[in-house]
């Protein structure tokens, strides 16, 4: 159920933005996804799972709005500078992206000033991407697959699918699925912050 944009180690490759660092997309040095147990096929319908687009990008993912259900706004993602992204929800900025020689992000309540190569960790085999909640101290791993990049539980003895991000170059947008039990779980904005760096083109590590 649950679009390709593979890890880079300078970053992410965007076909949606021509000013993305990587002229190609990077692919893994090998065709068997890393696995955290058993990895449950990508095509595995969730029970519950809830659909949020990123679009009206002006030009690209920096500058746009996430709807969800109901075609309702949640998000404006807005970079009046270069150097600085601000994440909104109506009438709240609660994260900041600020794009240095060393980037570094905050999110209001969600997430500690930090470097993004400490949020996002590339993998030693540049194959996946970590994110750990700090809330909770569980780990999850962002996985690039031909049909979308794939979030799943890293915690030993639990590789449930969580989510998937998708592009849709043809109409100028960004997918994310997320089931119910990951909002549930905390990693909802965390998802948000997530897509946006990972569509960005921008320099990650």
């Amino acid at each position: 159920m649950f679009g390709n944009n593979p890890f880079a180690q300078a970053g992410w490759y965007n076909p949606l933005n021509r000013c993305s660092i990587n002229g190609s997309p990077w692919r893994p040095p090998s065709r068997d996804p890393p696995t955290f147990g058993a990895l449950p096929a990508p095509d595995v319908n969730p029970a519950s799972v809830l659909r949020f687009e990123f679009s009206s990008f002006n030009p690209d993912v920096l500058n746009c709005i996430v709807t969800g259900p109901g075609n309702r706004k949640f998000f404006d993602i807005t970079t009046p500078t270069p150097n600085v992204t601000l994440i909104a929800k109506p009438g709240e900025t609660i994260g900041v992206i600020n794009w240095q020689e060393h980037n570094y992000l905050e999110a209001t309540g969600i997430l500690s000033r930090q470097r993004t190569r400490d949020f996002l960790k590339l993998s030693s085999d540049q194959r996946y991407r970590t994110m750990l909640v700090a809330s909770s101290g569980k780990s999850y791993a962002w996985i690039p697959r031909p049909s979308g990049i794939y979030l799943y539980s890293a915690e030993p003895h639990d590789s449930m699918q969580l989510a998937r991000l998708s592009e849709d170059p043809a109409r100028a947008r960004v997918l994310l699925q997320i089931t119910t039990e990951a909002v549930q779980a905390g990693i909802f904005e965390l998802s948000i912050i997530a897509a946006i760096l990972l569509y960005s083109g921008r320099n990650l590590d």
